[in-house]
């Protein structure tokens, strides 16, 4: 456990006997009272006693015989122990030593070489509660900054389960309907700029409202699932795919041909068409998709306009037969 160290220096002896046996006489265990003649050999006791992980709480320091002097050593000591309570003897100063000090560290008290002109135990009393005091400050000020920087980072996560919130679709994990018109939005403006290609595809769960009425939402709902996280993982990273509602769903694949697009598509139909669910009842259940592909032309303006002949293929692809990838009418499959 950590000690409080109060260090006396003085040449004389009798000087340094009558210290210790004052401040013996107020401190406990806690507490100790370490002497010195000159202060080169102070400096070296109270540097270890940092190091040792112990505190310099109070300095007495009187007239010494070494070649630090009194500032020396006060200036040197406030380098690594700040908060020390420096109490100084009045002849072992002179103007120019205060005001070095001063400058460059601190001084508690000063005080005449003979004790009993002062009520000493009270000054060194005084000095230890309000090292108390700081320290107690110092914790407290610690313990604030824990709270507030444990406050900021949970605030910080909640702003980011907040945005997740705000952009993922809860049921399918992947990207909601704003989300995904947001993402999409300076995708179209760019590759309309650039004149490169952009293919979109609108994909939909064949008959599933016949799955909910034959299984229930709850199996509804994982088959939403399953969809939307066989879907995303068949995609590229720069391809965007998001719910737009209920068991519809939208892809944007940037700088992606006609043909390119298709065999996508196609890829995507037959993954799904081959998986299969098993229920807590083991039951085993197949279901398909369909899937409608449009490519952006130079006059659309918005990803809407776009998606709107994906959507009209997809509906093609359901009334003639579904489980199938269907293009819009006018596309032209480059060579």
């Amino acid at each position: 456990m950590a000690k409080f160290i109060i260090a006396c220096i003085d040449n004389d002896v009798e000087i340094l006997d009558e210290l210790y046996n004052k401040i013996s006489r107020i401190v406990d265990s806690d507490y100790i009272i370490e002497s010195y003649i000159n202060a080169e050999q102070a400096l070296i006791g109270c540097l270890n006693n940092i190091i040792a992980g112990n505190e310099i709480l109070i300095t007495i320091n009187g007239k010494n015989n070494s070649n630090i002097t009194c500032d020396d050593f006060l200036i040197e000591l406030y380098k690594n122990s700040p908060n020390t309570k420096n109490i100084v003897f009045k002849d072992a100063l002179d103007l120019d030593n205060i005001e070095t000090i001063i400058n460059n560290s601190t001084i508690y008290k000063i005080i005449p070489r003979k004790l009993k002109n002062v009520d000493f135990e009270l000054i060194v009393l005084e000095a230890i509660k309000l090292n108390a005091e700081e320290r107690r400050l110092k914790e407290y000020k610690r313990v604030l900054e824990d709270a507030v920087d444990k406050r900021t980072k949970e605030l910080n996560n909640i702003n980011v389960k907040l945005n997740i919130l705000a952009t993922i679709d809860s049921l399918s994990g992947v990207k909601n309907r704003r989300s995904f018109f947001e993402s999409c939005g300076p995708m179209i403006s760019y590759n309309r700029r650039e004149k490169k290609q952009l293919a979109t595809l609108m994909i939909d769960i064949d008959k599933f409202k016949l799955i909910n009425d034959s299984y229930g939402h709850a199996l509804g709902d994982e088959i939403i699932k399953i969809m939307a996280q066989t879907t995303q993982g068949l995609l590229r990273k720069s391809d965007v795919f998001g719910r737009l509602g209920g068991e519809e769903f939208a892809a944007v694949l940037p700088s992606t041909s006609l043909r390119g697009a298709m065999k996508v598509a196609e890829t995507i139909r037959k993954e799904i068409e081959n998986l299969e669910y098993e229920t807590s009842k083991k039951k085993k259940i197949k279901f398909t998709i369909s899937i409608g592909v449009s490519m952006l032309k130079p006059q659309d303006t918005n990803l809407e306009m776009v998606l709107h002949r994906a959507d009209l293929a997809l509906y093609e692809a359901k009334k003639t037969g579904r489980n199938k990838v269907e293009v819009y009418k006018d596309e032209v499959i480059d060579n």
